[in-house]
């Protein structure tokens, strides 16, 4: 009997699919159903994707849904007491699912748990978040927070002179051992049903991006805790958002997820004020980018259209596992 159900998804890019699930099958004990979603229609690599992996269930849709869509239509169909939702863009090393499930198993308190990221260099990667601040949201948005990105030489160097220590952080934490945290991030997640049948799925505000931290924040207020397992780890290839280096629509849905963020799950104030700074922040690269790469400029000028246009209510988010 299968104990565990398994989400993937495939872009255009069939690259990183046939290592992820080779990497899967290699490692993973636990009796499991897996479930690849192909988001951009047939293709004629699919058939060599199930010749290869002849248990794997396709789903193809016939038009392009979001991170949380895909994901969610798995997290609703499953009989399984927990689900895995992964990026296409990752290897899995040993036992990685075997022990998040073991972890699930045996800690009943916990509703959904994640495993320790690495670089494709062996180097650790952000696994986990705290939850949005005011302050650190506005830091990102002026742009400033380039110069300080996962990936960036700043931040190891203020990480070597001990400055990062000072703030309570948990994307600045490194292997800090197996601990509660605020947000897993969404790279690979594995859930207990009853958990997201009580606080329901993943919001689908956006096409991707920060779907994990309005989810991971019910599943808390239900009284469940989200729990980052060091024991597992897994390589994720997938550096872009990481590095900050977001351009056309990526930018745009980035934007679109904290503002969402704000709008259904903080103050009106703050999102009036997170709003106000998209608005203002993109009108000014608007302006500054139009002489130089009308591409970019207007790029930044649907971003501020965007901010202006953005609602959106909590009985209008279909979040609830029927």
């Amino acid at each position: 009997m299968c104990a565990l159900t398994v989400s993937l998804i495939v872009h255009e890019d069939y690259s990183h699919i046939t290592p992820a699930l080779q990497s899967f099958y290699a490692t993973t004990k636990t009796p499991s159903t897996v479930y690849l979603t192909i988001n951009t229609g047939e293709d004629t690599r699919i058939a060599a994707l199930q010749t290869q992996f002849p248990d794997i269930r396709v789903r193809i849709n016939n038009q392009p849904r979001s991170f949380a869509a895909n994901h969610n239509a798995i997290l609703q169909i499953a009989e399984t007491e927990f689900v895995a939702l992964l990026n296409d863009d990752i290897v899995l090393h040993d036992h990685a699912l075997d022990t998040l499930v073991d972890y699930l198993q045996t800690h009943t308190e916990v509703g959904l748990v994640g495993p320790a990221l690495e670089n494709p260099d062996g180097r650790p990667q952000v696994s986990a978040y705290s939850d949005p601040s005011l302050i650190r949201t506005l830091y990102r948005l002026s742009g400033f927070a380039a110069l300080t990105h996962q990936q960036s030489k700043l931040r190891r160097w203020l990480k070597q002179i001990g400055l990062l220590r000072l703030f309570n952080i948990e994307s600045l934490k490194e292997n800090a051992g197996t601990r509660p945290v605020p947000v897993i991030k969404g790279v690979a997640m594995v859930a207990r049903r009853s958990a997201y049948q009580q606080a329901g799925v993943m919001d689908e505000v956006t096409q991707a991006y920060g779907e994990e931290y309005g989810w991971h924040l019910r599943l808390r207020r239900g009284g469940w805790k989200i729990v980052l397992v060091e024991e597992a780890k897994l390589t994720h290839y997938g550096l872009g958002q990481a590095r900050l280096a977001l351009r056309g629509w990526v930018l745009i849905e980035d934007r679109k997820a904290i503002l969402a963020y704000y709008v259904l799950y903080r103050p009106v104030w703050q999102a009036a004020l997170v709003r106000a700074v998209i608005v203002l922040s993109h009108a000014f690269y608007t302006l500054g980018w139009l002489p130089f790469d009308r591409s970019r400029a207007q790029t930044h000028w649907k971003t501020v259209r965007m901010g202006l246009g953005f609602n959106v209510k909590r009985d209008q988010i279909a979040d609830k596992v029927p």
